[in-house]
């Protein structure tokens, strides 16, 4: 027993011992990382001025979303700008190596190449960035930026938005992240980020709607079903941290995996798309894309989607129905008056609960079992995929922007920030 006791003490020791030493590392890893940061900037920032004077740079508003896509509100606000408006010198920033998205955008013009020498200039020379998420667009950390060249805050960062917030957000989105124009879409999402948990300044969020819902009041759907649930950070590496390890064992380990894997084999399920003549697109989200070969599929009416061969706009506009979990595209769903089906089997503590409650304000059914949603899936197969009453009751009074003027507003916010 006392060899026992000695042992437990040893290696509690030892685990201590790890974790501050990987808690020293950790530290000094941000700090040499910071410190590059610094320095590549201060250098580019010390050649800008032979491109100062350059047309290309003046009046700039550079766009982009994850410098890899052309498929959200960056994109869908960059083409509006070059249909509608050329006298805005607007630039978009994606890596050319991600075709599809680069073909999408390339015939609109005035591209630069993400993570390119041009980018860094461009983003230092730029009036107005402009963006669907934080932390892409700019080469180097923006409060870094901020405090090592912009102190006078000349440049103005415009937060796009990648969705309708749900949840509260204010430990990633606050006043700190220092952003100049917030986007929101709903009433009771705007009256959320203007309260004190994040701590925005009056002005910073405006309600405009998002750019791509300008984009949804017209569809043709397909005979398709889509499955899109988010992403679960506590089995995977996020993207934003930009480490090309993937840890397999966590994921296929996690009840996340086993849930979505059991329903896309499941032999009821795939019987009953048979016997309608549907299939079902499974879209993994992006920070689960390098994950999605863990997935086997038996039956050929489901398709395991890549994000490099399908349009996520598209295929909620082509689904007849959508089964997601926690996911905001839940409201681009809604918002064309489809059913959807939240099937929270796997719970979601990623974010702080919000204001949106699904028992009292979703636009579907809460589920929580695999044979529940397969019987669900049965019913709207039968009466053709009709939402219920009170479901569209609700979208009716969630959605009251619904103009197809979402991107002109947000031209005139922009606009607005000279002012």
């Amino acid at each position: 027993m006392e060899d026992s006791g000695e042992s437990l003490w040893q290696l509690s020791r030892n685990n201590l011992n790890l974790e501050f030493k990987g808690g020293i590392m950790s530290l000094v890893e941000k700090v040499v990382r910071l410190s590059k940061n610094s320095l590549e900037m201060l250098v580019y920032n010390s050649r800008i001025s032979k491109y100062r004077g350059q047309e290309k740079y003046k009046n700039m508003w550079l766009i982009s979303e994850r410098g890899v896509e052309a498929k959200d509100n960056g994109y869908v606000f960059f083409k509006y700008l070059r249909e509608n408006h050329p006298e805005i010198n607007a630039w978009y920033v994606i890596d050319s190596s991600h075709k599809k998205d680069y073909d999408r955008v390339k015939n609109l013009g005035n591209i630069i190449e993400y993570g390119s020498d041009e980018h860094k200039i461009a983003f230092l020379l730029c009036e107005y960035a402009i963006s669907s998420h934080l932390g892409f667009l700019e080469p180097w950390s923006y409060k870094l930026y901020k405090l090592l060249l912009d102190r006078k805050d000349k440049k103005k960062f415009v937060l796009l938005q990648h969705g309708i917030i749900l949840s509260d957000l204010s430990m990633y989105y606050n006043a700190s992240n220092k952003i100049d124009l917030f986007i929101t879409t709903t009433k009771r999402e705007y009256e959320s980020i203007c309260g004190p948990n994040y701590g925005f300044d009056d002005g910073v969020v405006v309600r405009t709607g998002i750019a791509r819902y300008d984009r949804l009041n017209e569809f043709k759907t397909k005979k398709q079903i889509l499955l899109m649930p988010t992403w679960r950070q506590t089995i995977i590496t996020p993207s934003y941290k930009k480490q090309n390890k993937l840890d397999m064992t966590s994921f296929i380990s996690s009840d996340y995996f086993k849930s979505l894997n059991s329903l896309i084999n499941n032999k009821e399920l795939s019987d009953l798309l048979d016997k309608y003549d549907r299939d079902l697109i499974f879209y993994p989200h992006f920070e689960m894309q390098p994950y999605k070969g863990c997935f086997d599929l038996e039956s050929s009416r489901f398709v395991l989607a890549d994000k490099d061969d399908y349009d996520v706009q598209t295929l909620l506009k082509e689904s007849e129905l959508l089964i997601t979990d926690f996911s905001s595209v839940a409201f681009d769903f809604a918002y064309m008056k489809k059913p959807l089906i939240y099937y929270q089997k796997v719970k979601d503590d990623k974010y702080e609960p919000g204001y949106f409650n699904y028992e009292l304000d979703g636009f579907g059914d809460i589920i929580l079992d695999e044979e529940s949603l397969v019987d669900k899936l049965s019913v709207y197969l039968e009466n053709e995929f009709m939402m219920e009453d009170k479901y569209v009751k609700r979208v009716d009074e969630f959605f009251d922007l619904r103009d197809g003027k979402n991107c002109d507003r947000i031209f005139e916010a922009v606009l607005g920030l000279e002012k």
